[in-house]
């Protein structure tokens, strides 16, 4: 027997992939900034709440961890690589 989901709610209805898609949406292994517990739920587009400490954080609209911060990141880097070598030319 398969493993129940959210999307049995729904029973044959809506399709298989639009409930795989839900089933998917509805799962999530990310841990709150501030404690770490694995109890996170959203709360609206984009707000989510630790269900421990009751924190609240941005994040994306269906997961938690938009990847805006590694897109950040990477920016800044890229920024950093370029400054260091305009500055190595000026100093030869």
């Amino acid at each position: 027997m398969s493993e129940a989901r959210t999307s049995g709610k729904f029973g044959p209805r809506y399709g298989s992939k639009v409930r795989r898609n839900y089933d998917q949406t509805t799962e999530y292994d990310d841990q709150c900034p501030e404690c770490g517990a694995d109890r996170i739920e959203k709360e609206s587009s984009a707000i989510w709440v630790c269900g421990k400490c009751g924190e609240k954080f941005a994040g994306g609209a269906y997961e938690p961890d938009s990847g805006a911060a590694e897109m950040l990141d990477r920016a800044l880097q890229v920024e950093t690589e370029e400054l260091e070598a305009a500055k190595e030319e000026l100093d030869d």
